[in-house]
């Protein structure tokens, strides 16, 4: 039996070989600095952007990327999703403790990871209660009645891990005692002329089209420095959008 052998010229070879070495270096590419993922104990996040939304002398930073915000005050970092700053009423000089956003429409904090990263802080101690308010159609009655649930702890996953707690149909419908007739009046002294020809023709509270719904979150960090007798004392309040 007799083998064939094709010769090959040595150029040939030489390219042949030299191209099957640096073909898997071309399908790997070189990820940017700025996009490189930062570790924060044990959870990976994308690094924040340089440019912040705010820069306030007590060093607050608030600052967005994609669907995330990070806030930031000293040496700690917050992050959540789907929430945006409320410039109109954040003042970072005056009140640098009292921090206001703006839940996306159709979102929810409910269920949300929250990651925390305390770098010369104790362990920080998170909180979370609720605030429900009467809606006529998508608008909240911001100004009349609310309830507002009692403050619970969040457990720490991990380290740096919490879950915003969730709440049930039933927790989202309670509200102070009200009658009609208190609500017909509040809408006919401060409301529109529309939404009170509306409640007007109503004989119960709640009834369509007015509805009891969670309107505010709030979140509160507490920690203590650890060479520091600084306290960590922030409160976030978290506006829900009932319309887009």
């Amino acid at each position: 039996m007799f083998v064939i052998v094709s010769r090959i010229p040595m150029k040939t070879l030489f390219f042949f070989a030299a191209t099957v070495v640096l073909l898997p270096a071309c399908h790997q590419s070189v990820i940017p600095e700025k996009d490189r993922p930062v570790q924060i104990d044990t959870m990976q996040l994308i690094a924040p952007p340089a440019t912040s939304v705010k820069v306030a002398s007590n060093e607050v930073y608030v600052v967005s990327r994609d669907s995330t915000t990070y806030i930031r005050f000293g040496d700690c970092y917050f992050s959540l999703d789907w929430i945006k700053p409320d410039d109109k009423r954040n003042d970072f000089e005056l009140h640098p403790d009292t921090l206001f956003f703006l839940l996306d429409h159709l979102h929810t904090i409910e269920g949300q990871m929250l990651a925390v990263t305390t770098g010369e802080t104790e362990k920080v101690r998170v909180s979370q209660c609720y605030e429900t308010s009467a809606v006529i159609e998508q608008e909240p009655l911001l100004n009349w009645k609310h309830y507002r649930s009692p403050w619970e702890s969040l457990n720490a996953e991990a380290s740096n891990f919490f879950v915003c707690k969730k709440y049930s149909a039933a927790e989202r419908t309670r509200f102070p005692p009200a009658t009609i007739a208190n609500l017909q009046q509040h809408v006919k002294q401060h409301g529109s002329p529309a939404h009170y020809a509306l409640v007007a023709q109503l004989d119960n509270f709640p009834a369509p089209p007015v509805h009891i719904a969670i309107s505010r979150y709030y979140i509160r960090l507490d920690g203590l420095s650890k060479h520091l007798s600084n306290k960590i004392n922030k409160l976030l309040i978290i506006e829900v959008a009932f319309k887009g």
